[in-house]
């Protein structure tokens, strides 16, 4: 039995729980005793499978110190809370998420389309849409270049509805290229220059890339051709004496809102939003025309439109992981709203295969069951075929695009699954942990890498690059994911002498280098001056110590106003000290993998309790001791037409004599 420490760390000058609930007695979780709460963890010595890979403990060498982290704030009246209408919870929380006034939280919880951020505080915003209207008011030839991303294809779908909307008598002088991952690589390559030239195409728009596609861009201006970029990753950049000088490509016009001359408040946007403020701008809809127009979709071809842009907005700002706040929230909660009734076949039929249909959908039926099935294109075959499933205005073949992208999903799930075990097991063997994870997998399909380091990144708490053989002999080709206190970028920046290409932003990143440079790519990442090692620890952050005797159904009614929830804006965690296990747990599932009991705390209130994960070990630690310090979340269990209140535990640990 291997043995972790779980902390609870506080704040200097937080104020007491019963400050902010008045008549109800509700206490800190007091710091226990010999500064920590001993948690066991069983190693498993054999691994039988993959999946026993995936659910097997990590190695020693890897383990990183765990803390439960209670960030509570204080301020909090019952005169704010009675102006928003919510409970003083819901205040807490919005506190706890960095709120202070009820203008920021009203906001948050109720702000809307006219609320978005104006397009024209973007860079270059206006040149972009004069020099696209000229173009298709010409008739000029105008080919929109993608990414085989969800965010990449459903930015090539918002621009090129929008351009078709507008000038439908230039349809066939519209077209769309999205690269092929394995062949063309990631963005505006040269041989997509080539191939425009051969077209006769006139105008070149990018959406989700362009920003780092400096060679390329150089030559279609040497060809002649108008190049409009609009991205959202990081410009690449110089030192100049001591300070970063950005690095534009030669573009007429370069939409990004990470650009160092940016006015545009709130950079963090997706590409799909980037190419739908563009849209707006040629379209002439303000912010407040908006909402008018989505409530007009039934019969309305232009609100039919907008409503179908606005949820390919939302859907890839949930799945390029773009933080939940701001207007981001806004695209995210509108697009869902509208995803429930959607008229647009192909997202239909993707909801129908995914068994969604007459479902509240919320952000991660976005990132995790519809997101992955655009996704699974782009890897395994064409992102192309995607594109057409959002076009797609025949029901019959949308179903036939729907059920192809699904049996692609299956298939990439599988091949996953295998590579995030040979990165386990490479890893793993190793003598020594590396702040920045670095592997080299020559198995795993290229088109994988960034899943996979994904993966491992979460699994190992630390920045993860994937890296496999690329099409050119010689050469790797990879995909970074890190974490928030770790800018990738940044990192990628200071070995760019090591790799032949690379872009991306913070938490992503692609990047191409000669395999003989591998080691020394590692190395240089691992020696950044600016690491930390106190960033190596895993922090799980909780909002209060919450009774059972508060919890209802009116109060999981009002946490729901914080949805959707994800990046950013992270789901309410609370905490429970000194629990009592008051029944046998039971064992449940088709895997055996859930456990269920009744759990009482100090104010008497007994409650159902259910945990998913490590059920096993669940049930010995709560039989063996009958009492736990708990992290949950609360929330009605709805069964035969009966509600009841219960907590599904997130974390436990031992309560201590």
């Amino acid at each position: 039995m291997q043995v972790l420490r779980v902390a609870f760390l506080y704040f200097r000058g937080q104020k007491v729980m019963r400050e902010a609930f008045d008549e109800r007695r509700v206490s800190h979780m007091p710091r226990p005793s010999g500064g920590g709460i001993e948690c066991r963890v069983e190693m498993t010595e054999t691994i039988k499978n993959v999946s026993d890979w995936l659910k097997s403990p990590v190695g020693d060498i890897w383990k990183l110190p765990v803390s439960w982290v209670l960030r509570q704030r204080g301020g909090i009246s019952r005169e704010m809370a009675e102006e928003l209408g919510v409970d003083r919870l819901l205040l807490l929380l919005l506190k706890n998420r960095g709120m202070e006034t009820t203008e920021e939280m009203k906001r948050f919880l109720f702000g809307g389309l006219s609320d978005l951020l104006e397009p024209s505080l973007l860079p270059d915003m206006e040149k972009a849409a004069e020099i696209i209207r000229a173009a298709l008011e010409s008739g000029r030839a105008v080919r929109i270049i993608g990414d085989y991303d969800v965010d990449g294809i459903t930015a090539s779908f918002v621009l090129y509805q929008s351009f078709l909307m507008l000038y439908p008598e230039n349809g066939k002088g519209i077209s769309v290229r999205i690269p092929d991952r394995i062949t063309d690589g990631y963005g505006l390559g040269q041989r997509l220059i080539e191939e425009a030239v051969a077209d006769g195409v006139e105008l070149l728009v990018t959406c989700d890339n362009g920003i780092a596609a400096m060679e390329p861009i150089r030559l279609a201006k040497e060809q002649g051709m108008t190049v409009v970029v609009t991205d959202h990753h990081e410009p690449h950049y110089e030192d100049a004496d001591g300070e970063k000088r950005q690095l534009l490509p030669c573009a007429d016009a370069v939409v990004d809102p990470k650009r160092y001359d940016s006015a545009y408040p709130a950079p963090e946007i997706c590409g799909a939003v980037v190419a739908f403020k563009l849209c707006q701008l040629l379209w002439d809809i303000p912010n407040r025309d908006l909402a008018a127009l989505t409530e007009q979709a039934g019969q309305n071809p232009k609100g039919r439109l907008v409503s179908e842009l606005l949820q390919a907005c939302g859907l890839a700002t949930v799945c390029d992981v773009m933080p939940l706040i701001g207007e981001n929230r806004i695209f995210t909660r509108i697009g869902l709203s509208l995803m429930e009734r959607t008229n647009n076949p192909g997202l239909l039929q993707l909801i129908l295969q995914k068994d969604l249909a007459d479902k509240p959908l919320t952000a991660y039926h976005m990132g995790f069951l519809i997101g992955p099935c655009l996704n699974s294109s782009g890897r395994l075959e064409s992102a192309m075929t995607g594109f057409s499933l959002l076009c797609e205005k025949d029901e019959e073949e949308a179903e036939r695009i729907a059920l192809q992208l699904v049996e692609l999903n299956e298939e990439r799930k599988r091949m996953t699954e295998q590579a995030v075990a040979m990165g386990i097991c490479e890893l793993e063997k190793r003598e020594k942990a590396s702040f920045v994870i670095v592997v080299y997998l020559p198995q795993c399909h290229e088109s994988l890498a960034g899943i996979v380091a994904g993966k491992l990144r979460e699994r190992y708490d630390r920045p993860a690059i994937v890296l496999t053989d690329a099409n050119e002999p010689g050469m790797l080709k990879g995909s970074a994911r890190s974490t928030g206190w770790y800018d990738i970028s940044r990192g990628l920046h200071r070995a760019q002498d090591l790799l032949a290409g690379f872009g991306g932003h913070k938490l992503a990143a692609g990047m191409t280098l000669l395999k003989e440079n591998l080691k020394a790519f590692e190395a240089r990442l691992n020696e950044d001056p600016e690491i930390d090692p106190s960033m190596m620890k895993r922090e799980i952050l909780l909002d209060c110590n919450m009774p059972f005797s508060y919890i209802s159904e009116q109060l999981i009614g009002q946490l729901s106003l914080l949805e959707p929830c994800g990046t950013g804006n992270r789901r309410p965690l609370f905490g429970r000290r000194d629990v009592n296990v008051c029944s046998p747990v039971r064992i449940m599932g088709k895997d055996r993998n859930v456990a269920k009991c009744i759990l009482s705390d100090e104010s008497g209130m007994r409650i159902d309790a259910i945990c998913f994960q490590n059920a096993g070990r669940f049930a010995e630690d709560a039989e063996n001791t009958g009492r736990l310090h708990i992290l949950y979340r609360p929330q009605i269990n709805e069964y035969l037409s009966q509600k009841t209140l219960q907590v599904v535990i997130e974390d436990w640990a031992v309560a201590g004599d």
